[in-house]
């Protein structure tokens, strides 16, 4: 039996249909891009053993799955660059919750005397 030969990154990247919810997603086409290159390029299983798609169809099948997440709110682009930076073969959506956004800052009219006092108190520190 012949071996398989992966597609290049850019056969994928040339041969896979972005959808149009994934298209005009700020950020996206760059995120995918380098996905690809490293998914057939870098990503190994824990035996250091390769682990490329086989074929154009699975890169297909993986921009279906992660337009599916977009649209259920999830925020794909970090989880790919998550799944990246902890080497993962995979895109791991089960693995990688969304950031948290952090509580806007408070503006003037909304500072309570307890807050200022906090403030001053973590400025100083505890007096006697």
């Amino acid at each position: 039996m012949a071996k398989l030969i992966p597609p290049t990154s850019e056969d994928i990247l040339d041969l896979t249909v972005i959808p149009d919810e994934l298209h005009s997603l700020e950020g996206f086409q760059d995120c995918w891009s380098e996905w690809v290159c490293y998914k057939q390029e870098e990503c190994c299983d824990r035996d250091q053993n390769l682990k490329p798609w086989n074929s154009i169809k699975a890169g297909q099948r993986a921009l279906s799955m992660i337009k599916n997440q977009h649209l259920q709110g999830r925020n794909v682009i970090h989880v790919i660059n998550e799944s990246m930076l902890n080497q993962w073969v995979g895109i791991r959506f089960d693995l990688v919750p969304d950031p948290v956004k952090a509580p806007a800052p408070k503006t003037r009219d909304q500072v309570s005397a307890l807050d200022q006092a906090w403030v001053d108190v973590n400025r100083k520190g505890i007096t006697q």
